[in-house]
């Protein structure tokens, strides 16, 4: 029989655990009464640490797509802007040049609070302009107004991006009380057969499922959970 083993995702841990504790409400574990408590206590608190990583990665998440969102809208204004300063007469290939601005598809491609504050700079430019159309004005200021709501996404970035840090710091600080608790009830388990509590380790620890092989090395490396782009970058 294959013991059960738990690996160093929290995923892993926890679903090991649940399923320890599972078993122990169909076994008579007086044997092992303090360690089971001890290790159960140390489950309930990585779990709850961890809904609180996942918890802070959901809100960072949404705050992330709401920013992706509100550029591709200020994308669309940075090109509606230069199709109307085109039809103003200004150069086709770059409208901005006369500003002294890039181009409108180097500007969309910016980091997006570099992209928001060079599209500022530019609306301010082009409503200064003499002789624009209403068509260009109005589009000025559409493009203003969606810059400001991508620094206005942007602002909670760097505080939920920290909220989840600290929460995996501290989620990452019980998985050695959780493995030491583990380890402990392993060693009570297997010390209590010899006392006469035979099947008890088999009961809580063992599986006749066989531990999956390691792959094959490929020379990519290994990759554990992708992490999560900065949102100042496209």
């Amino acid at each position: 029989m294959a013991v059960i083993q738990a690996g160093k995702h929290p995923a892993s841990r926890i679903e090991v655990g649940d399923e320890i504790l599972e078993r122990a409400k169909d076994v008579v574990t007086a044997p092992v009464k303090g360690r089971l408590a001890k290790f159960a206590g140390s489950h309930r608190a990585y779990s709850a640490a961890e809904k609180k990583v996942e918890r802070a990665d959901g809100a960072l998440r949404k705050q992330q797509e709401k920013v992706a969102e509100r550029d591709g809208d200020q994308d669309e204004a940075v090109m509606a802007l230069a199709s109307a300063l085109a039809g103003d007469g200004l150069p086709r290939a770059n409208p901005f040049r006369p500003f002294k601005f890039e181009a409108p598809s180097v500007i969309v491609k910016m980091a997006y609070a570099k992209e928001a504050k060079r599209v500022l700079q530019l609306a301010g430019a082009v409503k200064k302009m003499k002789g624009a159309s209403k068509k260009s004005t109005a589009a000025a200021k559409t493009a203003e107004k969606a810059a400001r709501l991508v620094q206005a996404a942007l602002r909670p970035i760097a505080s939920l991006e920290k909220k989840k840090t600290q929460a995996i710091t501290r989620r990452d600080a019980l998985g050695q009380p959780w493995e030491t608790a583990l380890g402990s009830l392993k060693r009570g388990a297997r010390a209590a057969e010899d006392d006469g509590a035979v099947g008890l380790f088999a009961a809580l620890f063992e599986t006749q499922k066989r531990p999956a092989r390691k792959p094959a090395a490929t020379g990519a490396g290994t990759t554990g959970s992708p992490a999560l782009g900065s949102s100042e970058t496209k």
